[in-house]
């Protein structure tokens, strides 16, 4: 008997990179709801956001232009340095966070608290935004944000541990960021700690999640 033909029943191709355009956009949002956040608790920012906004004080440009000027240089020094051209994924990665920071301050959706214990709150759950937004678009596999690329690129060209050049990296944002008057305090400490354990949980949960998914593309 002649067996019969079955269809295939698991995700197309396309809907399967429509599903990682999602995770990818969502986590952009979320790691930009995040630094508002730690921004409207006014108890010290993230490293790279103590830069943005010192630059804010020296110029009249907003936050998020500045999030996207200092990250499309980093992408513009890493293409020098491989001499090959960026992803487009990181482009519009940097393009977006920079939009969201601006839309969402514009809009005036996270409020700034009087009490400290409300400001406390809105610090952690800014960090943990931030981190887990991070996990979600790194596990897209889209576009890898500015500050990943170059650290990558510097590591292996100077031989340096991939730990030592992020650090330099950071330290010299923190450095430049506290020199232009940015919000440095304990958050900003706070945030070096623990957005990463954040991430990593983040892009380990979201990885399982696409791995599946990629399994049911294929079935």
């Amino acid at each position: 008997m002649r067996e019969p033909l079955h269809g295939g029943t698991g995700l197309s191709q396309g809907t399967k990179l429509a599903i990682r355009c999602v995770l990818f956009f969502a986590g952009l949002f979320v790691l930009a709801l995040g630094a508002v956040c730690m921004m409207q608790a006014q108890l010290g920012v993230a490293s790279w956001d103590v830069l943005h906004i010192g630059l804010t004080h020296l110029t009249s440009l907003s936050v998020g232009t500045w999030v996207q000027i200092i990250g499309i240089l980093m992408i513009a020094i890493t293409c020098l340095i491989e001499r090959k051209w960026p992803r487009i994924g990181s482009i519009v990665n940097i393009v977006m966070i920079g939009f969201f920071i601006n839309w969402l301050l514009s809009l005036n959706l996270v409020p700034v608290y009087p009490f400290l214990w409300a400001r406390v709150v809105m610090l952690l759950v800014g960090i943990v935004l931030m981190g887990f937004g991070a996990g979600m678009y790194v596990a897209s596999n889209i576009g890898a944000g500015p500050r990943d690329g170059l650290t990558l690129v510097l590591a292996e060209r100077s031989g340096w541990s991939i730990r030592m050049v992020r650090t330099i990296l950071e330290g010299t944002a923190l450095l430049l960021g506290w020199l232009a008057t940015g919000p440095v305090s304990v958050g900003t400490f706070a945030s070096v700690l623990l957005i990463g354990p954040v991430m990593q949980a983040s892009l380990r949960f979201w990885r399982k999640r696409m791995e599946k998914l990629a399994a049911a593309a294929v079935s």
